[in-house]
């Protein structure tokens, strides 16, 4: 029997399947700390879950190690701790440390959260990145530039795909850029050098080390046009074909570049640059489950339930997915104009004729609602095909026929 502990800071849709994929494993006491109270818990994982402690904020580590000390105390020993969140990978690793339990260490997840020493880390493995520098001032940001030329992206430290990503082309976009990160010695952004070309992801299964598993999308177009251009509609692609050519000739740098950052068992997010020279270049990586609705493609390609097999990997160090039958892509549908609400949505019920068993699951924004400022939009569509051009020719019919005003 695995004692596990899962952090579910709060119980949202994601959250509640993740833990019902835990409470569902065989050979898992499961304990759950969480900033919610033990009410709250979803009904039907309650009689599963072995010991449930309430805590403070879980971006503390000390508030994640008295919770799972109270849990020790109930169980004698602590077997796993894990958490999905981005933003909780340092703060659970630091409470690995302090308990000795097995997972990625602290130094580890440092490599993967802090974006500028995670390049450094790269690049000293001999990885391909795009040249970045620590931007505390703007003078900081203007030797940058000198450096390298425009146009240039700055982003956070501790991102998360693309939020608060901007573009500098020339004094003022730096004047703006720097406006909205607010850069200072406290609170530094990274600056990089901007990469023209394909934008890909590449997911990782990694157990004792070792690559065992892989699956790569592409974005379309890029999330930072996207971001730049309300106008765009976004999608991502997820072929039929597990390890087309550029894919297999970017898998060494994948693997190099995960185990220089330390990633020994689990599910990695990679974004990626297929340049117009047909050179490949890291963007950043993420030690977790991936977004942009990569994990229901997966499950519509796979025919299972990728967060399933994620629970398993981390508790049971093993992955089981079976082959995939089908292509896959997601559309997400970006409202028009310059509101800030969503005023009406056309074709729906068009897209449903359209697309017949080619479409399985949709989130159709709703009149009223608030505009999103997110690159994935106002809500979206999932499809599948069993041919890569099947696919693409279901995401244009989305394209083509839903509008949202």
């Amino acid at each position: 029997m695995i004692h596990t502990i899962l952090i579910a800071p709060y119980f949202g849709e994601n959250m509640r399947h993740c833990l019902r994929c835990f409470a569902d494993l065989p050979d898992c006491k499961l304990g759950v700390l969480s900033q919610e109270p033990e009410d709250k818990l979803p009904p039907e994982v309650r009689g599963k879950v072995a010991a449930f402690q309430r805590i403070g904020d879980p971006a503390t580590a000390s508030n994640i190690l008295d919770g799972a000390r109270a849990i020790q105390a109930q169980w004698g020993r602590i077997d796993r701790l894990e958490g999905y969140l981005e933003m909780l990978q340092v703060p659970i690793a630091e409470a690995r440390d302090a308990l000795g339990i097995d997972g990625m260490r602290t130094e580890a997840a440092k490599n993967f959260r802090d974006k500028n020493r995670m390049k450094d880390v790269l690049r000293a493995a001999g990885v391909p990145v795009a040249r970045q520098a620590l931007v505390r001032n703007a003078e900081d940001a203007r030797a940058f530039v000198k450096e390298v030329g425009y146009p240039i992206v700055l982003k956070p430290i501790a991102g998360l795909g693309a939020r608060n990503t901007q573009r500098a082309h020339d004094e003022t976009s730096l004047s703006s850029a720097l406006n909205a990160l607010l850069p200072s010695d406290n609170n530094p952004a990274q600056a990089e050098e901007f990469v023209r070309g394909e934008e890909h992801t590449f997911e990782t299964v990694t157990i004792g080390g070792r690559t065992v598993w892989s699956s790569s999308t592409e974005y379309v177009p890029s999330p930072l046009k996207v971001l730049e251009n309300q106008w765009m509609q976004y999608a991502l692609i997820m072929p039929r074909e597990m390890d087309p050519p550029h894919v297999r000739a970017f898998a060494d740098i994948n693997t190099r570049a995960l185990q220089a950052l330390g990633m020994q068992n689990g599910l990695s997010h990679m974004e990626w640059f297929l340049r117009e020279d047909g050179s490949m270049v890291v963007s950043e990586v993420g030690a977790r489950p991936p977004g942009a609705n990569i994990m229901p493609m997966l499950a519509a390609a796979h025919g299972a339930d990728p967060w399933a097999a994620w629970a398993q990997l981390m508790v049971h160090r093993t992955w089981h997915m079976p082959a995939r039958q089908y292509a896959a892509g997601s559309v997400f549908l970006r409202a028009m104009g310059g509101a800030d609400v969503v005023r009406g949505v056309e074709g729906i019920d068009k897209l449903r004729q359209l697309l017949g068993p080619a479409l399985v699951d949709m989130k159709a924004p709703q009149p009223g609602q608030p505009r999103s400022s997110h690159y994935e939009g106002d809500g979206w569509v999932i499809v599948r095909h069993p041919d890569t051009k099947g696919v693409v020719a279901a995401m244009r019919a989305v394209l083509e026929t839903v509008r949202v005003h």
